[in-house]
């Protein structure tokens, strides 16, 4: 017998599924996963880019999408709010590598119930995915996390906010808290380094590095590349 539904909650059908992915063996991996949730293989829909999803959509409905972030046409971000606005009714799940602050919370604001990383076994997939059937939202443990964090850090700078200006002036002077990555990118920064440059530097994405850029400017509460090595400096993250 199965649990009683949260009220509110909305099962997913996992079948019929469309997986839209690049990587021909995350495509298979994908197919036997849903497999041993007892998908059959011609309920199964595979395709590797953003356009081949919206061709697929426009002739049937689907349980439920597997959508990876990045594709060779566009972002997965753009398929999920694309998916909103024109087929309300199929949820989107991301199954990606991506999972950087920007790209999880841009694609649970475009419509994702759920956010999951490839580097998780097959187990703990197909776990995840079982629990859309009982009207779950699975998101991997890691990012849940990091998710809290973030709400915690959003109550904090809201309390920060309703404390005397005293205070509040203390708690703007305190520094920065950044990542390893964050600090290479913002001393590479501060050498006058272009996006491109510090990706090949670093041997990453440019939108990775505008992801980290996006969250040191975040950190340091700045819109730009002068105003973060002002204060990185100020703060002496820089030397």
């Amino acid at each position: 017998m199965s649990p009683p539904l949260i009220e509110g909650a909305e099962p997913v059908l996992l079948s019929p599924t469309l997986i839209v992915e690049d990587d021909p063996a995350m495509q298979e991996r994908l197919r036997y996963v849903l497999s041993t949730l007892g998908c059959e293989e011609k309920h199964i829909a595979v395709t590797d880019s953003v356009a081949g999803a919206q061709q697929l959509l426009g002739k049937r409905s689907y349980g439920v999408v597997l959508v990876d972030i990045g594709l060779p046409d566009g972002s997965g971000v753009d398929l999920i709010g694309w998916l909103r606005a024109h087929h309300p009714g199929i949820p989107a799940v991301v199954i990606s590598a991506w999972r950087t602050e920007e790209v999880i919370f841009a694609a649970l604001r475009a419509g994702a119930i759920g956010y999951l990383l490839k580097e998780r076994d097959d187990l703990e997939l197909s776990i995840a995915l079982r629990s859309i059937e009982q009207g779950g939202a699975p998101i991997d443990p890691s990012i849940a996390r990091h998710i809290l964090a973030w709400l915690a850090t959003q109550q904090a700078s809201a309390d920060t906010q309703a404390q005397a200006p005293g205070e509040a002036t203390a708690a703007a002077d305190a520094p920065a808290v950044l990542t390893r990555r964050e600090h290479k990118i913002l001393e590479l920064v501060s050498q006058g380094l272009s996006n491109r440059d510090m990706a090949e530097s670093l041997s990453i994405s440019k939108l990775t590095v505008e992801c980290h850029t996006k969250n040191i400017y975040r950190k340091l509460a700045v819109n730009s590349r002068t105003e973060a090595v002002f204060q990185a400096r100020r703060h002496g993250l820089l030397r």
